[in-house]
């Protein structure tokens, strides 16, 4: 099946690139708009001779930085962007005492969000007015710095153990055909009904962590929801083949004078992909939810202008997919999180920033 996937992949990428070259618009009619943010989060606190009471140390270092770059060309269009954001801070000052090193480890950096994503789409448009195109969308998901115990960045509160999670470990490969419906600027629709999605995990120790349930028990998938072969063996990857259906859209609103050109204050950006597995009854046999359930994934960014190329974003995510175990938010637990176990739920992610976005 495998094989079959990638030989369709190979003939889909063959037959866009073959739209590609139908038509050779002259040079004038290409263009390119390109963008570049660069978003920062920074919290410092420093305690000398603290009152009883008064709290501990605290840096937080935080950003997003995001890059887009579209063009058209005729009847060719190719969308590009990549987004990196992370969040990392230390708690305190001195010796860490939360693990079971030899008692001279530096309190750690503690990972609160790392999340790289990469997306492009190319269509070529079927219709005169230029709203419809055949399309092939190719997107990304992953992370850059390692994860220890804890969401810690180094392996102080476990020496020796290994990490739980890397650049490529996880890491979701979605590569989908379809049309896309593009009636404005502000709006596009893309569905296809070939979609091929991967979860990978490229580090063997990594993927051959077990994700447990809430009695402790392996639940037959490792941690990042590779499936389970054998004991203490899982797979690297899990592949899944089904249909796709991405919504997009984007405005401004609340438009003042900048000079002698317009502006606006606020910038709102949303996307949502749904996501349905046509192999999911053979996945999990004995659970009948394999059957119905369908993946999420919705995005938005709101932005304020407070002056020229300095905003203020609010960016939100809410995440689901079955394949994809989640920790399970408990604030009576240390760390907020219930120890071991995993869950299929939805993760939530939120994160307010001041951002400097630069147009060329």
């Amino acid at each position: 099946m495998k094989r079959i996937s990638l030989l369709f992949m190979l003939l889909a990428f063959l037959t866009t690139a073959t739209f590609a070259q139908e038509e050779k618009p002259a040079a004038e009619e290409k263009k390119w708009t390109t963008g570049l943010g660069i978003g920062l989060d920074f919290a410092q606190l420093l305690q000398i001779n603290p009152k009883v009471g008064a709290g501990e140390n605290r840096l937080g270092l935080g950003g997003a930085l995001t890059y887009f770059a579209n063009m058209k060309n005729g009847k060719h269009s190719w969308d590009n962007s990549i987004a990196w954001r992370l969040g990392v801070q230390k708690l305190g000052s001195g010796i860490y005492g939360g693990g079971t090193g030899n008692g001279e480890d530096k309190v750690p950096f503690q990972k609160s969000i790392d999340e790289l994503r990469f997306d492009s789409k190319y269509g070529y448009a079927i219709t005169n007015d230029k709203k419809w195109y055949m399309a092939t969308e190719l997107s990304f998901l992953s992370q850059i710095l390692k994860t220890y115990s804890g969401s810690l960045l180094t392996d102080a509160a476990a020496p020796g153990a290994h990490e739980l999670s890397k650049f490529l470990s996880p890491g979701i490969l979605t590569y989908s055909v379809g049309i896309d419906y593009k009636p404005n600027d502000n709006f596009s629709l893309y569905y296809s009904p070939i979609a091929i999605k991967t979860i990978f995990v490229a580090d063997g120790d990594i993927a051959n962590m077990p994700s447990l349930d809430a009695d402790g028990m392996p639940t037959g998938a490792s941690i990042h929801g590779t499936p389970w072969r054998a004991a203490n063996d899982y797979d690297k990857t899990l592949f899944s083949f089904g249909s796709l259906l991405k919504a997009q859209y984007q405005n401004k609103f609340w438009s003042y004078k900048d000079g002698d050109k317009d502006a606006h204050r606020i910038l709102f950006k949303t996307y949502l992909t749904l996501y349905f597995d046509y192999l999911q009854g053979n996945k999990r046999k004995d659970r009948p939810e394999y059957k119905t359930h369908v993946d999420v994934d919705w995005g938005t960014e709101t932005s304020f202008v407070i002056f020229k190329g300095l905003t203020a974003v609010l960016t939100t995510n809410l995440f689901y997919d079955w394949d994809v175990p989640v920790q399970k938010t408990d604030n009576s637990q240390s760390g907020g999180v219930v120890p071991g176990e995993l869950v299929h739920k939805p993760s939530f992610t939120q994160q307010l920033l001041i951002k400097y976005t630069h147009n060329f």
